[in-house]
């Protein structure tokens, strides 16, 4: 399987609040919108894309949202941690670096979804040796 694109839906009643977020703070951009679903794509990365739609429709009731994480990988994830606590987020885990080699912080958006926010870092000794283990010749 190759896979072309990956997108992410998030079942919601906040569709506006939802797609105002991350048109402000991660610069996506609108490419379809209705009554009960919204589409957005980032220009970066037009592969990537995060969708809204509504919990209850004829199709029945949706997914509520609760235990998902969606990680963005930056150059600069200390740029990225500045920039949202100036625009006035609430920073759910500060800025810190994790032994399996990200440094990282985590903002929810207006569903309660975690923006698990990462910058790729040199891991622990213990970790590069556990991911060396999984390599195949």
């Amino acid at each position: 399987m190759k896979i072309k694109r990956v997108d992410v839906t998030i079942s919601t009643n906040k569709m506006q609040e939802s797609k105002e977020f991350y048109q402000k703070y991660f610069n996506f951009k609108l490419v379809y919108e209705s009554s009960w679903y919204i589409e957005l794509v980032s220009p970066q990365m037009p592969t990537t894309g995060i969708s809204f739609t509504l919990p209850q429709r004829e199709a029945g009731e949706f997914f509520g949202g609760k235990g998902i994480i969606i990680s963005y990988e930056v150059d600069d994830v200390d740029a990225e941690y500045c920039r949202l606590k100036a625009a006035g987020l609430d920073i759910k885990q500060e800025v810190q670096d994790k032994p399996w080699g990200e440094r990282s912080f985590v903002v929810d958006d207006p569903n309660g979804v975690h923006l698990y926010i990462y910058q790729t870092i040199e891991p622990t000794p213990e970790y590069k040796a556990l991911y060396d283990s999984f390599k195949t010749e």
